[in-house]
């Protein structure tokens, strides 16, 4: 049985209409951690909308909400 995390996101800097993205749990995600303000790549099972921020293609999404779905 393998875990999915449906991430609610919108865009960072801009305006813009919130989306899902649909991860495995084990599928590394390229995001800032707000305390540290450090760039890193971490497992989407980690993934937090309090200490993350999610890059997706070089543009900030901030984090609304993780569900987590299993398969």
């Amino acid at each position: 049985m393998r875990n999915q995390y449906i991430l609610l996101i919108k865009p960072e800097d801009f305006p813009g209409s919130i989306r899902q993205e649909t991860y495995d749990g084990d599928e590394r995600l390229e995001v800032r951690d707000l305390t540290t303000r450090w760039t890193t790549q971490i497992r989407a099972q980690e993934v937090s909308p309090y200490r993350h921020t999610l890059f997706l293609d070089g543009q900030a999404y901030r984090i609304l909400d993780v569900v987590k779905r299993i398969r």
